[in-house]
Order: C-alpha cells, then structure tokens, then sequence
C-alpha cells in the first residue's frame, strides 16, 4: 500500500454550511483515508474503512462530493476540480482499502484556500473487486441504477394490479351468479 502519497484539496467546506465564516478547510487525501485540517486546530483523520460509498455531482461553480457510511451522509463542496479529476483522485485513493466498509462519520467543517495543490498520485495496484468501495460517480451510473429501479418497479405494480383485477372479476363474477364456488365441497 503506498501511504506516502497524499493530494491536499484546499478550500472544501460543508454543504450544509457554507455560507458561514470559517466553514472552510483542507482535505488531504492518500491511501490510509483523509486528513481534515482547520487553522488553528489539530488535524482530524478519517479512515477510508469509515467511508462505504461517495457520489460526486458537478454544481455550476463547485463540485459536491457526497460521503456515505454508518448511516451518516457527509455532503463536502469541493472548489476548483474538474468531475473527471475528483473521480480518478477517489478512485485511486480508495482502490486498495480493506473489504465492505463499515460506516462513514460526518466530516467537520473548516477554512478556504486557494485552488487545488496536488501531488501526483501513482496508479493504483490491481484491486480485487471485492475489496474495492462502492463508488457511484458517474451520471450514466446513477441513471442506469435509477432506470433499472424503475423498471422493476413498473414490473411490479403490473403484476399486483393483475392480481387485484382477477380478484374483482371473480368477486363480480360470483355475485352475479355465473361462478359458483360448490366445487370445493361443502362450507360452514
């Protein structure tokens, strides 16, 4: 695992909190997790084993960055990257991490910088595709999973309202007096 590498992304803040002063901090990634890093204030780390699942969504002047787990939903406004950029970044950083993650905490706020600083980030090792997070990232990937629930769901509604329309037919049926339900032997 190549822990030294580490790609710093200055000026991220909080979604729920942006608009106020001092919401604004550094995000400094690498392959053991995240480092959150306030001025004035100790850093704050964060496994990769604590995150199960981030979504990135491209906004007109930012990107968000959407981190999952344990129930928790951490949305990061994240200056100054390309969707592109950001999506290869978390796909190498989270590539090699160890099995199903187990829970994400919400990330604090802190302060901006300018622009994105960056190291290079080396290719990461061949993941065993069970081992990898489960990244959605991309709009064509959230589309197709949108389009197959919808289609299940059509497929669903479908059967239940043949089941409830053979059932009114039977009831009216039987009402009428065409069907008679004496073939199934004697009631109470």
């Amino acid at each position: 695992m190549a822990a030294t590498t580490t790609t710093t992304i200055r000026g991220v803040s909080l979604a729920t909190r942006r608009g106020r002063k001092g919401d604004v901090f550094d995000l400094t990634l690498s392959h053991d997790g995240m480092e959150i890093r306030r001025p004035g204030q100790a850093v704050q780390q964060m496994s990769w084993s604590r995150v199960s699942e981030w979504e990135i969504q491209e906004r007109p002047k930012d990107l968000l960055l959407t981190l999952r787990g344990g129930g928790s939903t951490t949305p990061l406004l994240v200056p100054g990257w390309t969707l592109d950029d950001l999506e290869v970044l978390m796909r190498d950083m989270t590539a090699d991490t160890p099995g199903p993650k187990a829970s994400a905490s919400p990330v604090a706020d802190v302060a901006p910088a300018p622009g994105p600083a960056t190291q290079p980030v080396p290719p990461p090792p061949d993941p065993d595709p069970g081992s990898v997070p489960t990244p959605v990232a991309s709009r064509s990937e959230r589309r197709r999973q949108r389009r197959s629930g919808a289609r299940w769901k059509s497929v669903v509604t479908v059967v239940l309202l043949g089941v409830v329309a053979a059932a009114v037919t039977l009831v009216l049926l039987q009402s009428a007096g065409l069907i008679s339900w004496g073939f199934l032997g004697p009631t109470a």
